[in-house]
């Protein structure tokens, strides 16, 4: 019907449809326009953030002493939840370690901890930080923590160092079986001669 009528009904009809539904329209375009450059702002600001915290860590590494600190301190300021902070924690953690103070040690785990995203980096920290709770004789706190790593690649590291804690508090058969376990989950072909002494050391806790 709608070609049978004239061009000042047709206007009218066309004025009459805008006013009912111009803004949806309008607002529909709007918020598709916004979402475009908000996702690309989004990009690039993402890309302007690992760009900098790289530049800022690799800095970092060149740097010595004062200025290494100076570096570190912008970076936790401008960059807090970048990655390359968490790798500069876990070198702290090292340094902590090295200087007999797992509680720094511990706290700079834990911290790098909650910065990443990749899943096996993540397990990795966590048998730090169990090595450390270890350290500070909390052996629930580092078996539960051990309870959490899921890659499959850290299996035998982790019922290994399940085994050390078992020892440590004198429960040599779960030692023995922790043990086994490990060597299990390393393979046939793996070379670790002192898991596999581990392994026969507690032997006779298991015969018992």
């Amino acid at each position: 019907m709608s070609d049978y009528l004239t061009d000042e009904e047709q206007l009218d009809k066309l004025k009459k449809w805008w006013e009912e539904n111009g803004l949806i329209l309008a607002g529909a375009v709007v918020l598709s326009v916004a979402g475009v450059i908000g996702w690309n702002w989004y990009g690039e600001r993402q890309a302007a953030t690992v760009a900098g915290s790289s530049d800022l860590y690799a800095d970092y590494l060149r740097a010595e002493g004062t200025e290494r600190e100076t570096i570190e301190a912008t970076l936790a300021s401008e960059y807090p939840d970048s990655v390359y902070r968490a790798f500069i924690l876990l070198r702290s953690a090292q340094s902590e370690s090295e200087d007999e103070n797992p509680e720094g040690a511990l706290a700079a785990l834990t911290d790098a901890l909650s910065l990443v995203d990749d899943d096996k980096l993540a397990d990795v920290i966590r048998i730090r930080i169990a090595r450390v709770e270890q350290e500070l004789d909390r052996s629930d706190a580092a078996l539960s923590t051990l309870g959490q790593v899921r890659s499959l690649g850290l299996r035998s590291h982790v019922q290994e160092l399940k085994g050390d804690i078992h020892m440590a508090r004198g429960e040599r058969a779960l030692a023995h079986e922790a043990y086994g376990a490990a060597l299990e989950e390393a393979g046939q072909d793996a070379q670790r001669p002192l898991l596999q002494l581990k392994v026969a050391d507690t032997a006779d806790a298991n015969e018992a």
